[in-house]
């Protein structure tokens, strides 16, 4: 995966979305900030949504991003670099401390990025928010019972976020969960779209699979459930 584009499956691959709309609220959020950072940016796609969505009178707003997975990082920094934005390397899986000063940013997104609550609460001003919409580690559980893996995120819970958020001092003032679905169209796009995502079935061979790709695709669409929720915290 380079980027987060997943445009050769159109028309092959279909999904829910969640019940609220982060885009929007990230959107309301930026209106109001002075300095933001986006976790985990991808190729920067859904932040230049972001940017370009702005009113043209808005305030002023320093925007930095970061993004772990290696390939993304120089795409990013392609991107973003004509709105202004500077893209860190930063794995968050490495433990390393974000690449932001104590105090000095008063908006934090992430969007299906892991995240490092004493970091956020570190780097947050008082009053500063953070908004997050996280992948569920049951997300697709279906694809680990056919294929027989174990998640890799299965501490990735509503719950566990909430806990780890509170724990910092920070106080959540939104915590939801949703449960909807994901189809694909027949087996071959199941295949590819589990070599854009490799975590979702972690050692996953086609060659060891091949008859229950089979078995799934006499009963094509195939369906799975997508698992997500949203958190907004606040520093006092």
């Amino acid at each position: 995966m380079t980027g987060w584009n997943f445009s050769s499956l159109d028309g092959r691959l279909t999904a829910d979305d969640p019940s609220w709309d982060f885009d929007a609220e990230c959107r309301a959020a930026m209106q109001t900030a002075t300095s933001m950072a986006d976790l985990g940016t991808g190729g920067g796609e859904r932040l230049i949504e972001l940017i370009r969505s702005m009113p043209s009178n808005a305030s002023p707003l320093q925007i930095a991003a970061t993004e772990g997975w290696e390939p993304n990082v120089a795409v990013a920094r392609n991107n973003l670099a004509p709105f202004g934005v500077g893209v860190h390397a930063h794995d968050i899986e490495s433990g390393e401390p974000l690449p932001f000063a104590d105090s000095s940013l008063d908006l934090i997104v992430a969007r299906h990025e892991e995240f490092d609550a004493s970091e956020v609460a570190r780097v947050l001003v008082p009053g500063g928010r953070f908004l997050t919409q996280q992948v569920d580690g049951r997300d697709a559980h279906e694809l680990r019972d056919w294929f027989g893996c174990e998640p890799l995120y299965e501490h990735v819970t509503l719950a566990n976020a909430v806990s780890a958020l509170r724990a910092e001092g920070l106080r959540v003032e939104v915590a939801e969960e949703w449960a909807g679905r994901m189809t694909f169209a027949d087996s071959l796009t199941l295949v590819e779209y589990l070599a854009l995502v490799p975590w979702d079935v972690p050692g996953f061979s086609v060659d060891s699979n091949v008859e229950k790709l089979r078995q799934l695709d006499t009963a094509r669409p195939i369906t799975v459930t997508q698992r997500r929720f949203r958190l907004t915290a606040a520093r006092d």
